[in-house]
């Protein structure tokens, strides 16, 4: 965890200098006094655990855009999830198609790894990403049955890079289907299609 010492002729100016040492803001650190005298004050300051950092950039980053969040945060075996929750204004931070919210997701994990490299978080508004994904899940499901019965192709909505590997992810556990993309950009077409090599 990265660590910095620094020194003032008191206790504010000593941490003042310790978070432009670190590049951060003085909520994300916690500091301990060393050594404090008439004189001069010495402190260790140390980036705050995962979870509280991350709770405490969240927050910092949604207030600081006039939201009034209610972050909740939880650890898996894959990293942090955080579910942000707001009285009437989820759709905005969502926005089209989840773009707001994609944005929000790499704003916050790039700003994260700059003292926790390795830490995956999976950003989240009002679990929108929770229902999106299992209602993908369930719909793929569901046209490959229609696929597999009429042998026929067909055709999904349109869908973001990572909702097609979601996608993809789940197709892949049902025998007899296959997934090609047709068009480019936002024209660009899902097609779930009989996949008559696995007869």
């Amino acid at each position: 965890m990265k660590t910095a010492e620094a020194s003032g002729s008191d206790l504010d100016k000593a941490i003042e200098k310790g978070i432009k040492i670190l590049k951060v803001r003085k909520e994300e650190v916690n500091h301990e006094i060393i050594s404090q005298s008439d004189e001069e004050t010495i402190v260790k300051l140390t980036i705050k655990e995962p979870l509280q950092h991350l709770y405490e950039l969240a927050t910092f980053i949604l207030t600081s855009c006039g939201f009034k969040p209610n972050i909740e945060i939880t650890k898996d075996d894959l990293g942090l999830y955080l579910n942000i929750k707001t009285k009437r204004t989820d759709a905005i931070l969502i926005g089209r198609k989840g773009e707001t919210l994609w944005s929000l997701q790499y704003l916050i994990s790039r700003l994260m790894k700059r003292f926790h490299p390795n830490l995956k978080i999976l950003v989240d508004v009002g679990s929108y990403r929770m229902r999106r994904n299992n209602f993908l899940r369930k719909k793929a499901e569901a046209i490959a049955c229609i696929v597999l019965q009429t042998g026929r192709e067909m055709a999904l909505d349109p869908l973001t890079k990572k909702e097609q590997q979601i996608v993809e992810s789940k197709l892949s556990e049902i025998k007899g289907v296959k997934i090609y993309t047709i068009g480019k950009g936002v024209s660009k077409n899902v097609i779930i299609a009989p996949n008559n090599e696995s007869k």
